[in-house]
């Protein structure tokens, strides 16, 4: 049985393990250098950060990732139009690798999972329809954003046989009725508050009033009190008084998505002195600097509600790909050290080279979308036809003002919905210790930044 790392093991354990300690050691000293990319995006400097991203070097198998994030950072600077374009190409890039071609499986099962190209986990594809919606919505074209939020149905069921991303679900409802069409709209609200229960979350009061004001319009009696019985709500708006007004809906992209880091166990095989490494990954977690947000007009005052909470969604995912990873890394090195041996057969000084190069290509895959946000809150602030002027404060988790935004002059029209978004990024790393795999006690913690 392969055992610890010690200086007693074989004639090759010396050299062996000094090349142990030069990786362990290069990858820990830039554990703690903050990202360039995203220093600007927490500074809420998106033109900076444009073009800090284009100055990186893009790996073609890294293409999907880099659209990604180029449209995040497009919309931060409200260019949407631009915006979807990337997120089109990384959609149709993504379709593509949904078929990991046999090269591809072989790289990741030979050398690491980080060879392959990156094909965005589900959570991270319906984002990208989402992020699509939300600019087709600020952009006031409703068409779009209705062919995007049919196309994200389909997306759904293809990926999810339970446990849906309730956002998705509830900002295609917000599509429907921007839409008029207030029979989609409840589809969808039910599906978001089925998959917010599924899911064991906290079903926005916000969602509540929704599914009470459209089932009482519709009639729906018997559902309407027995959704009323279980939210027990006071008073809801009612929709023949929304049709007398206009509505802005302020959604709040908060902090990031926490970023992967890399753990390995490390140990040496007693009989030929062979060093083993096994890289997996697993995320940090963070602390959002802003957790609640208030919608203010001259008459009317709303408080935000969260209403996704994509550091949970990345952790689940990572849990469920982790038989896979921990499989084809174990897989790595059984077909590492066979080629060692092979080697080592005809000569051992290149059997050993072989050992530690097979060593040094263990990497776990630490890709993922960082500019992603953690949270996503939404308020609704119903308004009546005209001009208005709107305030929005971002808080803290314990209530205190972190910054507010005017938006003045905005027009409203009679059962008109006027989407705006507002990303801050700003967050803070609480820990680096989250695990997601039953690892022993003899790990070493290695950090790699891209």
């Amino acid at each position: 049985m392969p055992r610890c790392l010690n200086y007693s093991t074989g004639v090759f354990a010396r050299p062996l393990l000094l090349a142990a300690m030069l990786v362990s050691t290069g990858c820990v000293s830039t554990a703690y250098i903050q990202d360039p990319l995203e220093l600007h995006i927490s500074r809420q400097q998106p033109g900076l950060a444009l073009t800090t991203l284009e100055q990186l070097k893009h790996k073609p198998r890294d293409q999907a990732l880099y659209h990604l994030n180029k449209a995040v950072l497009l919309r931060m600077d409200s260019r949407f139009s631009d915006s979807n374009i990337e997120l089109e190409t990384a959609k149709i890039i993504s379709q593509k690798l949904d078929a990991v071609s046999l090269r591809e499986q072989a790289a990741a099962v030979s050398v690491n999972d980080a060879m392959r190209s990156y094909l965005p986990p589900p959570f991270e594809q319906v984002m990208l329809h989402c992020f699509k919606i939300l600019n087709y919505l600020e952009l006031n074209d409703l068409d779009g954003a209705r062919v995007e939020a049919l196309q994200l149905d389909v997306l759904l069921q293809q990926k999810y046989k339970e446990k849906e991303p309730a956002f998705a679900r509830y900002l295609s409802g917000l599509v429907f009725e921007a839409n008029a069409e207030l029979s989609d709209a409840l589809i969808a609200y039910r599906k978001a508050y089925e998959a917010y229960k599924a899911a064991k979350l906290n079903i926005p009061r916000q969602l509540q009033a929704d599914l009470l004001r459209l089932t009482e319009h519709q009639g729906l009696n018997n559902e309407h009190q027995k959704l009323n019985d279980e939210f027990q709500l006071q008073r809801w708006p009612s929709q023949s008084k929304l049709n007398k007004e206009g509505e802005f809906i302020a959604i709040i992209f908060s902090g990031l998505v926490p970023h992967k880091h890399e753990t390995s166990i490390m140990a040496q095989d007693p009989r030929g002195g062979q060093l083993h490494r096994i890289s997996i990954p697993f995320y940090e977690q963070r602390k959002s600097d802003v957790e609640m947000m208030e919608l203010f007009s001259l008459n009317n005052t709303q408080t935000g509600e969260t209403f996704a909470l994509f550091d949970q969604q990345a952790y689940t995912s990572l849990e469920e790909q982790m038989p896979g990873i921990i499989g084809r890394a174990v897989a790595r090195v059984a077909v590492k050290n066979k080629l060692s041996d092979n080697v080592s057969n005809q000569n051992e000084l290149l059997g050993m080279i072989t050992n530690i190069a097979g060593f040094i290509s263990e990497q776990a895959d630490t890709r993922a979308w960082y500019t992603l946000p953690q949270h996503i809150m939404i308020s609704r602030l119903a308004l009546t036809p005209g001009t208005h002027d709107i305030d929005i404060k971002l808080k803290s988790s314990t209530g205190t003002n972190i910054n507010n935004r005017e938006i003045n002059q905005v027009s409203v029209q009679q059962k008109q919905k006027q989407f705006y978004s507002w990303h801050w990024p700003a967050s803070t790393v609480t820990s680096r210790k989250r695990n997601h795999a039953n690892t022993s006690t003899n790990t070493t913690i290695i950090y790699r930044s891209h």
